[in-house]
């Protein structure tokens, strides 16, 4: 059958589905990345500042639900495009003003609308991607997600020290109504609309698409009286009060505290992003080994788990205590990898954890990392504006982060929260739908979400 597939489903995920999430997150870390030079330009204080980067996340967060249902009702191809347009406009109008109050509220709307990229996406591969390769579709999807932050750091950079800063905004804004436009005429909701396929392709995903299982009514009101379920939320929040000073500070810290310029910041910054990008395939592999050998999810998530979270927190504050440039990024990367192994395990336990209400786990350990998002940035200005130290800020959010370790050992992930009974049998379709689940809730990025549930997808199957 596969020799008179066309792989159009491909060219759809490769070429329109990925690009677009690759040019979000370029728009998302670009700010980032000049806040140094906008700060100094416009005279804007470090807690404003910190105001500018955070209320996009709050934004981000908040439009995830309704994002998902527009797409599930309107389609990927209306509501990716409509939104990537709205994102675009906004990178373009963000130099337009000096201000706090036109860059908070251009922010702002970048946030909101950019919150439809992966429910959109998640949408776009579940019609189009049978069930035996979603983990392909995925891996193609975070691939754009996880290339963003590292190009967008040196490129961003060398285009300020060439152009300015306003000239990263206009082209990348750009760049994202050409490829929404692209988007446009390429992308059909459904496979047997769009010109170019194959009647054997058709056939081929329609086979490979497995019945679908309404969420379970009243799963969130049941959870929310497990104090485990609990217990999993804060231990997320205490994990991305580290990722948020990469996705935020880190540029600002390494000119700022370090004395870098622009153009080294640039590439030093883009560092720590490929270690957690080569660290998630690498704690993915490592769980699911302990998982075939031990037998035990227990044993497959919560050491590692709990070592992450410790590795990260020392070396952080390491980081923030040492000399050199060089150990300086050597224990940034260490950490920011640290995290990254963490994060494969917290999406797989998610799944061991939520079974069929797997979405439900998904969408409240989203929240807690929404709130963290914008509470790590905010708490690290605080400090630093009191205590006049970048150190002081990065040992309070590493120690702090630090206790997520002992959280881990009362989360037990082999024990679900509600049990087999309360779920039900599980359909041959439900490893793939705890997936999708993860993606419609917004997990980027910073921050590695989505290649976190193909790695508990394939423990789930292993199991």
């Amino acid at each position: 059958m596969l020799h008179t597939v066309n792989h159009l489903r491909w060219k759809i995920v490769a070429l329109l589905v990925a690009p677009l999430t690759f040019v979000m997150t370029l728009d998302r870390t670009a700010m980032a990345v000049a806040a140094p030079t906008i700060q100094n330009e416009l005279g804007l204080s470090i807690v404003e500042m910190s105001m500018i980067l955070t209320i996009y996340f709050w934004a981000y967060a908040i439009g995830q639900i309704p994002a998902g249902r527009a797409a599930e009702r309107f389609g990927s191809r209306k509501v990716l495009f409509g939104t990537s347009t709205l994102w675009s406009l906004m990178m373009l109008a963000t130099p337009l003003g000096t201000s706090f109050a036109w860059l908070f509220g251009c922010r702002l709307v970048l946030g909101g609308a950019q919150s439809a990229d992966w429910s959109s996406s998640v949408v776009a591969l579940k019609r189009w991607v049978p069930a035996s390769e979603r983990a392909k579709g995925n891996a193609l999807l975070l691939a754009g997600l996880y290339l963003g932050p590292i190009v967008s750091a040196p490129l961003t950079a060398w285009t300020i020290a060439r152009f300015g800063w306003h000239a990263v905004f206009f082209g990348f804004g750009a760049l994202g109504l050409l490829l929404g436009a692209i988007w446009w005429f390429g992308y059909r909701d459904t496979p047997a609309a769009h010109p170019l396929i194959t009647k054997a392709e058709i056939e081929y995903i329609a086979a490979g698409q497995p019945p679908e299982r309404a969420a379970a009514r009243g799963a969130l009101r049941r959870c929310l009286r497990q104090w485990r379920f609990w217990v999993f939320g804060v231990q997320y929040f205490l994990l991305v009060l580290i990722q948020s000073f990469y996705t935020t500070w880190l540029p600002t810290y390494l000119m700022r505290a370090r004395g870098l310029s622009l153009k080294a910041m640039g590439l030093y910054a883009s560092l720590p992003w490929v270690a957690v990008f080569v660290a998630v395939f690498i704690a993915g592999a490592f769980s699911d080994w302990l998982l075939r050998k031990t037998g035990s999810i227990y044993r497959a998530r919560t050491p590692v788990a709990m070592t992450g979270f410790v590795v990260s927190a020392i070396a952080l504050t390491a980081a923030s205590r040492a000399d050199s440039i060089a150990m300086v990024i050597g224990l940034l990367c260490l950490s920011f990898a640290a995290v990254g192994f963490v994060q494969v395990v917290v999406w797989s336990a998610t799944q061991d954890l939520g079974r069929a209400f797997a979405g439900v786990m998904s969408g409240w350990t989203n929240v807690w990392g929404a709130l963290s998002n914008v509470a790590g940035p905010m708490t690290l200005a605080l400090i630093v504006k009191v205590t006049h130290s970048w150190a002081s800020g990065m040992i309070v959010i590493g120690a702090a982060a630090a206790c997520g370790a002992l959280l881990w050992l009362f989360v037990h992930p082999e024990r679900p929260l509600l049990g087999d009974e309360a779920a039900g049998p599980l359909p041959p379709a439900e490893t793939d739908a705890a997936t999708e689940s993860v993606g419609s809730a917004g997990v980027s990025r910073h921050d590695a979400r989505g290649t976190d549930a193909d790695a508990g997808e394939v423990s789930e199957q292993n199991r």
